[in-house]
C-alpha cells in the first residue's frame, strides 16, 4: 500500500504540474496573444478583427479562442487543454480506489494522490476565473 500511495502521489504531482504549467503556457502575456500566436485555423477571415474574443477556461484547463469565419456565417472556436485536463481526471479516477483503501485501513497517506488532484484542478480553476 504505501509503494501504490507514494507512485500515485507522484503521478499525481506531474499531473498537477502538468495542467497548471499548460495553463500559464496557454495564458503567459495573454490569452489573446497566445491565441494569434497559434497557427490560425482553417476558414478564418485573414484581417486584423479576426479574433471575436479569448478567455483562459476551467473546464477544459486551457484556452478558448473564437475566430470570425471567412464567410462570416459564423465562429470558429478553437480550445486548447483537452490532453491535460483528461490526464488529470484519470489519476484522480485512479486515486479514488487507494484513497477508499486508504479510509478502510485507516491511513490517511492513501488520500494524498486524491488530494493533490483536487487541489491542482481547484488552483487552475481559480486561476482561469
Amino acid at each position: 500500500m504505501r509503494v501504490a500511495t507514494g507512485v500515485m502521489l507522484v503521478i499525481a504531482f506531474l499531473a498537477g504540474a502538468a495542467v497548471i504549467a499548460g495553463l500559464w503556457l496557454d495564458t503567459r502575456e495573454s490569452a489573446d496573444a497566445r491565441c494569434w500566436m497559434d497557427e490560425t485555423p482553417v476558414g478564418v477571415e485573414v484581417s486584423e478583427t479576426a479574433l471575436v474574443s479569448a478567455e483562459s477556461t476551467a473546464w477544459p484547463v486551457g484556452r478558448r479562442c473564437e475566430w470570425r469565419s471567412a464567410s462570416r456565417d459564423g465562429v470558429i472556436v478553437t480550445q486548447t487543454g483537452w490532453p491535460r485536463t483528461i490526464a488529470l481526471l484519470v489519476v484522480g479516477g485512479c486515486s479514488i480506489p487507494l484513497a477508499v483503501v486508504g479510509i478502510l485501513r485507516r491511513r490517511l497517506a492513501g488520500l494524498a494522490p486524491l488530494a493533490v488532484c483536487v487541489v491542482a484542478f481547484g488552483a487552475a480553476a481559480f486561476w482561469a476565473g
